[in-house]
């Protein structure tokens, strides 16, 4: 303790410290029973401005929990410079920053665990504070597994600790995100032969109670929903004394009952059907009803793919593309997995997309040209809405005369949508990204044998593309004659993969983050997630994988083993930590009426947030050493 200080013990504003304590990670994983021998224990007490609480080489007096005020880990001893706090400049090149701590932080549990403190813990800014002494604390690690495994854990194994077991309990995980298929309400299967008439299968469907019954036609088996008798009885005019067989839809989607619910609205999505033959082996187990799917849902993603469905303008697409924000939101606050929010955005934008492109294009432009989506939408890790990354790839030889006013109205119609035009242009309206298929093989030959800095961003942007309307066709001829080129300039790839470590990461030589000059944020996508998912997207060029999602594409590449399972792990973990930490600020922002970007103030973390992105920027340093070191990118000038 510093000379002239004095611990002081409050009463009239101190919190209660059962409740307190229950708010805290790890002990909100303890029961009130558990808590509440450990909370008769905290004492309160109150520390001024300029107290050094903890000193290097010293054993802490137990583990401070922080009520208000804010506390820096430093490197140094303050001691020399005592009468100024940290941050002053004639103090700033004494102070080295390792971490701070504010309201509902807790330390040094590290300095407990191993009975000395490595750094100097002091006030800057008043606190008020729980101090629950070091035999408590100490006995409680011992007593509660929960708590042991909480702080016996190193590095990015806290993410996974973080998500599955720390989330608030207002986040109700296990009804959907973890909740299988067999789980919910599955219809048993009625069968009936396909030489059955409409009528005795109509006759069936009322007995049973069930809007669908399974068709067995020899070896095939089929569906026939209530909708295709309708539509055969009265849109048709059929005869109801017709066999069923032709009615019937044979090449069926099926899914496993052991599979999570939440890839059963995928599905759904992605096919646009209303229902799955849910079978075990050859054995059907029953059918899955998309009314029984969404009983298990909170939010209306369904809404949004039936009014893209039923869309007939595009302000019926804008409504939907709106209301999606809402959707995310929802589902980011229900604690849904950050890769099953993507996976769930990409398949409406690009439902939308295609939608679009149907209302805007006539049939004739649609069968002869490929529309792409590129960048974080072909990657499917779009969540917020970011700038427009398209393309229209054209038959050769295609020409129509409203293709220039179709192009400039879906660009358009995005923008309004609220997506924001692209800063490089990289739209269907521009004629560089509205070409035919002969044009686009002469780009990639300039792409990769004549590169220019320029060059190298629209190749990466080109190599995430997928098809979202028109005639994949053209986009896999295109693919094709790129790898072909690839293979006679092997020297592409390193030059490509220096992008890797092209920006800083934003962590000091002491491990305490380097914010941006004129704003207390750093930027999470050019210190964190560009690195992974360039260096990836250029091992996946390399090694010529189909997968366009980054996660795909790391563990394809660790299935062959090119680097260890673990540190694929850990690169997943990261990469989706970051992706996760990006949409909180990117939603908090738009919350407070400010524009969306990939900025993040460190401070707005609390502990655990923060030792999680300190330990992921340290990973992300090490796949840039590796990303260095495949490509020997020390010899390239």
């Amino acid at each position: 303790m510093l000379l002239g200080h004095t611990a002081v013990t409050t009463v009239a504003t101190t919190p209660d410290p059962l409740s307190f304590l229950a708010r805290l990670t790890p002990f909100n994983r303890l029961s009130s029973t558990e808590l509440e021998p450990i909370a008769r224990e905290l004492r309160a007490e109150k520390w001024p401005i300029g107290e050094v609480l903890i000193r290097a080489g010293e054993t802490p007096a137990g583990l401070y929990l922080l009520i208000e005020g804010e506390v820096y880990e430093v490197d140094h001893d303050p001691a020399a410079v005592e009468s100024s706090p940290p941050g002053s400049a004639q103090n700033a090149p004494l102070w080295c920053v390792v971490s701070f701590y504010a309201a509902e932080d807790a330390f040094d549990a590290q300095g407990l665990l191993e009975g000395a403190s490595k750094n100097y813990f002091v006030v800057t800014e008043p606190i008020q504070c729980f101090l629950l002494p070091r035999p408590v604390f100490l006995s409680a690690v011992q007593t509660h597994p929960a708590l042991a495994a909480f702080y016996h854990q190193k590095g990015i194994q806290r993410f996974a600790y973080l998500h599955e077991k720390t989330l608030d309990e207002s986040r109700d995980l296990s009804s959907f995100t973890l909740a299988k298929i067999r789980d919910a309400y599955l219809h048993p299967p009625v069968f009936v032969n396909a030489n059955s008439t409409i009528y005795e299968v109509a006759l069936t469907m009322k007995a049973h109670k069930t809007n669908s019954v399974l068709v067995q036609h020899g070896e095939e088996l089929g569906i026939v929903t209530a909708t295709d008798l309708r539509e055969a009885a009265i849109i048709q005019r059929r005869s109801v004394d017709e066999p069923v067989g032709p009615l019937a839809t044979y090449d069926l989607i099926t899914m496993e009952p052991d599979d999570f619910l939440f890839n059963a609205l995928l599905r759904m999505t992605h096919y646009e059907i209303n229902r799955l033959v849910i079978r075990e082996g050859r054995k059907i187990c029953g059918i899955l009803e998309q009314i029984d799917l969404l009983s298990y849902l909170s939010n209306h993603s369904h809404l949004i793919a039936v009014q893209i469905e039923r869309a007939r303008s595009h302000e019926d697409l804008k409504w939907a593309s709106q209301d999606l924000v809402n959707v995310i939101r929802d589902l980011y606050a229900k604690g849904v997995k950050i890769r099953y929010i993507m996976q769930l955005v990409s398949e409406i934008n690009k439902k939308m997309l295609r939608r679009l492109f149907e209302l805007l294009a006539p049939e004739e432009v649609r069968g002869n040209a490929c529309l792409l989506v590129m960048g974080s939408e072909g990657r499917q890790e779009q969540v917020l809405k970011t700038d427009q990354d398209n393309a229209l790839i054209l038959r050769d030889h295609f020409t129509h005369p409203d293709l220039e006013r179709i192009t400039s109205e879906l660009t358009q119609c995005l923008i309004d949508f609220g997506y924001p035009p692209c800063p490089g242009n990289i739209m269907v309206s521009n004629p560089y990204w509205c070409k035919s298929v002969k044009a686009f093989k002469d780009e990639l030959f300039q792409w990769i044998v004549q590169p220019t800095a320029e060059s190298f961003l629209q190749f990466a942007i080109f190599f995430d593309a997928i098809s979202v309307g028109g005639d994949d066709n053209l986009l896999r001829h295109v693919r094709d004659h790129m790898y072909r080129l690839l293979g006679d300039h092997r020297s592409f790839y390193a030059q490509f993969a220096k992008a890797t470590v092209a920006f800083e990461t934003p962590l000091g030589f002491f491990t305490n983050f380097v914010v941006e000059k004129n704003r207390d944020e750093l930027d999470l996508k050019k210190g964190g997630i560009f690195p992974i998912v360039h260096g990836i997207r250029s091992l996946a060029l390399e090694y010529r994988l189909p997968q366009t999602n980054t996660v795909d594409r790391i563990l394809a590449l660790s299935q062959r083993n090119l680097f260890n399972h673990s540190f694929g792990t850990e690169l997943i973990e990261v990469f989706t930590y970051l992706s996760s930490l990006r949409v909180k600020s990117g939603l908090n922002k738009m919350t407070q009426g400010l524009s969306q970007d990939n900025y993040l103030n460190p401070k707005s973390l609390n502990k655990l947030e923060r030792e999680l992105l300190r330990d992921s920027f340290k990973i992300v340093n090490e796949f840039k050493k590796f990303i260095t070191y495949h490509f020997k990118l020390g010899m390239i000038s």
